[in-house]
């Protein structure tokens, strides 16, 4: 492993010069349930109208869904790519506004065990990312797997989906301890999903806020709220996002506000980014 990092951060060196690098989100949650992939799509859509070219992995070793939220069905996922079946082309998912989705599933955790042949073929694909996208969001799973905090780990941003349900909090902190000790300089915002009214959002992230600097001695950014709305399980069982099917539903409306504010951060971003192959050195290295 330590010698695919040292090829993957030679080529990430040369190629970084070529291209504009792209910026990588993690969508994450301490449970399942919350709505994080329901949240991950309609952000998408959100951030496509500000003008951003977005792709969405799927990160979801389990329960691979961002595909079946758009309605689309995938008939190659990553998997093809790492074996040479396939290039990025042919596994993209079209979907609306013109973004992107790469189908992970089991076939993410195969970025773990790339042989040596292999690896340039995969850079090269993932590395065209560059010029097909401004924004690469990661779909992860719920908790804390090995697979996710390596994902989060590499990401440039993180943004952990809560609610107000005491588990839910519960299981957001768990989640930012781990992170404290092994993402610590990975920016954190916070959403807080499902809530009734704006004081019910301050109040939930303010509850967490405390926890994370009393016993962490760290910091999470508040980047937003979005409406427990109705029209949010209508969109699901239609397989459709609500951002398509309900653009002016409350809860899109909030998302639409958050995604400014992402693509703020990402006009004047607080950091450099390192780029899908940046992105990628790191993920190799914390296998």
């Amino acid at each position: 492993m330590h010698d695919q990092a040292s090829a993957l951060r030679a080529l990430a060196s040369r190629e970084n010069q070529k291209h504009s690098k792209m910026r990588v989100i993690a969508v994450t949650s301490g449970k399942g349930g919350v709505g994080k992939t329901n949240f991950t799509v309609n952000l998408a859509l959100a951030l496509a109208e500000y003008g951003q070219r977005i792709i969405i992995l799927d990160g979801d070793l389990g329960l691979a869904n961002v595909d079946i939220a758009f309605g689309l069905t995938a008939r190659h996922t990553i998997a093809h790519l790492i074996s040479g079946e396939k290039s990025i082309e042919q596994i993209i998912l079209s979907g609306p506004r013109g973004i992107g989705i790469i189908p992970g599933g089991s076939g993410v955790q195969g970025l773990a065990d790339l042989e040596r042949d292999k690896l340039t073929n995969v850079l090269a694909n993932l590395g065209r990312l560059e010029k097909m996208a401004d924004m690469l969001i990661i779909d992860t799973g719920a908790g804390l797997g090995h697979t996710v905090m390596n994902f989060l780990q590499a990401a440039d941003d993180i943004i952990l989906v809560t609610t107000p349900e005491p588990t839910s909090l519960t299981d957001a902190y768990g989640l930012l301890k781990t992170l404290r000790k092994e993402a610590g300089e990975v920016p954190i915002h916070v959403v807080v999903n499902r809530v009734r009214t704006e004081s019910d959002a301050q109040a939930t992230f303010r509850r967490l806020e405390t926890a994370v600097h009393k016993f962490l001695d760290g910091s999470v950014n508040f980047m937003g709220w979005v409406y427990d709305d109705p029209l949010v399980g209508r969109s699901v069982m239609q397989q459709e996002p609500v951002g398509i099917s309900f653009p002016e539903s409350p809860a899109y409306r909030c998302v639409q506000w958050i995604a400014g504010k992402v693509a703020g951060i990402y006009l004047r971003p607080p950091r450099q980014a390192g780029g899908v192959r940046g992105f990628l050195s790191k993920l190799l290295r914390s296998f």
